[in-house]
């Protein structure tokens, strides 16, 4: 994203046009290209010199765009005393407990006090001690790009930046919507499905609709963007707040040719979900992770998790809610409840702006670690509320329960693990009425869990 003071917009009767660069603007890209390229080995400061040249009143915000861009993906910068021992900020914080000079020879007689106690030459201190300031600092590398690359780039960068003031954001996609959906998972959005098919419409609110970490969220929903622009055709609609006004932003994928193309690989589990899988499969349950998109009576959701026991007929499902708002955790609760299917949203607090969601049974709040007791007892109190979840029956033969019990007193399993390997290797899953009959009892302790076999 680029810095609130280089959005370079066009707000007309109600609506914001975002002021893409195009073909253009390729003289001035190449321009600052070459100049960075020829600053290589030279002082940052030399180089910002070279480029307040091209600036005037028409292009300082693309201009400055174009190379905040162009620094955050293909420049790397360094000290010039990166290769010592000699830290710009150890130096000056040597000086300046010398206290005030008043003369130049003092000043010369603290430098060359500080030459020997560096054991370095004078010249060298007078180099380190401003050596870490930006305008010090020495291109050491520049990526090859080119100038249409570096349009594209902007464009998207602009795009993120025009967003990150939302209150909502609407968008359609066509051909992409499991790396869309995976991603929206991923980063914690909050989302609502309208329209679930081959183009799937979906609702995310915005940063500026939340009352906590809007920074954060705002990042996270500007790294969203990349997914919903690789699919075959995407539309987008957002709300966007600038002071006490809202605007609105349409752009879809007639503009395609001005952004960049991406190569989507897949999202991965957070260690949080991870975790959440591995700890309900030993507590029992049959866990199905991304059990795909749930409808739910004209709304539609994606859980992260179904769980159910062995002759359950139906499934409880789990989400685990990145941000949140109390009103967007209640109003999730309250449309899915009124479809009858049953959700339970397992939320941290510090992501959150209030603590009274908690008290809905269907809501799991947590600190630092899930408090699995209370995801377990929430999970038993829709199984006793609500139809479906009636035992169909567990039929396992005497025979394999004495063999079991028999494996189980010559191995003496330690472990969960070790455990879930004997009962499956006779085709059977760690379950509450399975454990009953074989006398195991699980006791946990944090992470760690004891078995206890009756004799």
């Amino acid at each position: 994203m680029l810095p609130k003071e280089l959005l370079n917009v066009k707000k007309l009767r109600g609506k914001i046009y975002p002021k893409f660069a195009d073909s253009d603007d390729k003289l001035l890209a190449e321009k600052i290209i070459e100049i960075f390229k020829s600053g290589l080995g030279k002082k940052y400061g030399e180089v910002m010199t070279a480029l307040k040249r091209l600036e005037n009143a028409d292009n300082y915000k693309k201009l400055r765009g174009f190379v905040r861009v162009l620094e955050t993906h293909c420049v790397e910068r360094a000290c010039s005393f990166a290769d010592t021992d000699l830290e710009p900020y150890k130096v000056r914080l040597f000086l300046f407990e010398r206290g005030f000079v008043t003369s130049k020879s003092e000043r010369d007689r603290i430098i060359s006090y500080a030459a020997k106690y560096f054991n370095v030459d004078p010249d060298d201190v007078e180099k380190a001690m401003y050596a870490d300031r930006e305008e010090e600092l020495i291109i050491s590398k520049v990526d090859e790009i080119d100038a249409n690359k570096l349009i594209k780039m902007y464009n998207l960068s602009l795009l993120q930046t025009a967003l990150f003031n939302s209150t909502t954001m609407k968008f359609e996609v066509e051909g992409n919507y499991k790396y869309v959906f995976r991603a929206i998972k991923f980063l914690g959005l909050m989302y609502d499905i309208l329209k679930a098919g081959k183009m799937t419409e979906v609702e995310v609110i915005g940063p500026a609709s939340t009352v906590k970490m809007t920074k954060k969220y705002g990042t996270s929903m500007a790294k969203l963007l990349p997914y919903i622009i690789s699919a075959e055709k995407w539309k987008i609609d957002a709300k966007i707040l600038e002071g006490d006004r809202l605007y609105e932003l349409k752009v879809d994928s007639s503009l395609k040719h001005m952004f960049p193309e991406f190569k989507l690989g897949d999202t991965y589990d957070s260690s949080l979900e991870e975790e959440f899988y591995r700890r309900m499969r030993n507590l029992g349950y049959l866990v199905e992770r991304e059990p795909g998109v749930i409808d739910a009576g004209g709304k539609a959701f994606v859980p992260d998790f179904a769980v159910w026991r062995e002759g359950w007929s139906d499934k409880v499902y789990i989400e685990i809610a990145g941000f949140w708002t109390e009103n967007y955790i209640k109003r999730k609760i309250e449309k899915v409840k009124n479809s009858g299917v049953p959700l339970i949203v397992v939320a941290r607090e510090e992501f959150g702006d209030s603590c009274d969601v908690g008290s809905k049974p269907e809501v799991v709040l947590f600190s630092k670690r899930i408090n699995y007791g209370e995801v377990v007892r929430a999970i038993n109190r829709i199984v006793k509320t609500k139809s479906g979840f009636e035992k169909v029956g567990i039929i396992v033969e005497e025979r394999t329960i004495k063999e079991l019990k028999n494996e189980l007193e010559r191995i003496k399993p330690k472990t969960i693990e070790e455990l879930e390997r004997l009962i499956e290797s006779k085709g059977l899953r760690i379950n509450e009425i399975l454990l009953k009959k074989l006398g195991i009892k699980i006791i946990w302790k944090g992470l760690n869990c004891t078995i206890e076999i009756k004799d």
